[in-house]
């Protein structure tokens, strides 16, 4: 069972060269997927009464260009499998007939009174049914990013009210927008996104106010970690084209 949901792209959205913003491309993914959720019967709402949440893990994305200003989007999602304690769900973004992003993703199902991950129930799984297809070739699961980075260079991203969901913690897309902040000034000149993988470690609570970007560059791949002290709460890998 797929699901589709549909987006103009609109000003308020768009970075200074009139793209949307990465912060803005993740909150299209995570509302797609919670609408098929509520569709499939398992919307927030039914989960938090349950004590249950989905987390996101990890995410591959894949670009052949950014979503504009007064695009017509087509946001296409489906439930790719379960394995154990993982789940996958998979993105295509296309702008009239054109693919213009691709995404995959990885997803631990949790109990939020223990802060536990659950193995995913089969009937869980079931209610999405199953579209084994994928939207890209990476490969989530044999992933692994590097944790051991020497980083050449380290900025300070002061947290916000705004940044923090429902949940008390900083949304998953604001994670991208401190990505955006660290490539914007670390590099200055970024060009076109090709692709991003990135994993989310730990989530960051009300008490962090001040997360630590670092990166380092070798060539067109730039590796990153998001941190505060004593915990590091994403890392991962981006690249662009020349």
């Amino acid at each position: 069972m797929k699901f589709e949901l549909l987006k103009r792209i609109s000003f308020f959205e768009l970075n200074p060269r009139f793209e949307l913003r990465l912060r803005g491309l993740l909150n299209c993914l995570q509302e797609a997927a919670g609408l098929h959720s509520q569709q499939a019967g398992h919307g927030a709402g039914v989960l938090m009464e349950q004590g249950k949440a989905w987390m996101l893990y990890r995410i591959g994305l894949k670009f052949h260009r950014l979503p504009a200003l007064g695009d017509e989007l087509r946001i296409v999602t489906w439930h790719k499998g379960a394995q154990g304690f993982r789940a996958y769900r998979d993105f295509e973004i296309f702008c009239g007939r054109q693919k213009i992003i691709s995404a995959t993703t990885m997803w631990f199902f949790i109990d939020l009174p223990r802060k536990k991950i659950l193995k995913i129930p089969k009937d869980v799984a079931d209610r999405f049914g199953l579209e084994p297809e994928p939207a890209c070739d990476t490969d989530l699961s044999s992933w692994e990013p590097d944790s051991g980075l020497q980083l050449e260079k380290i900025i300070q991203i002061q947290t916000r009210p705004s940044d923090y969901d429902p949940l008390g913690h900083v949304n998953n897309a604001i994670y991208f927008d401190y990505l955006e902040t660290l490539l914007e000034q670390g590099l200055r000149n970024t060009g076109k996104f090709q692709s991003i993988l990135m994993q989310f470690n730990k989530e960051i609570p009300n008490t962090v106010s001040m997360v630590e970007a670092g990166l380092k560059q070798e060539g067109e791949l730039i590796r990153f970690i998001l941190a505060s002290p004593g915990c590091v709460h994403a890392l991962g890998e981006c690249s662009h084209f020349s």
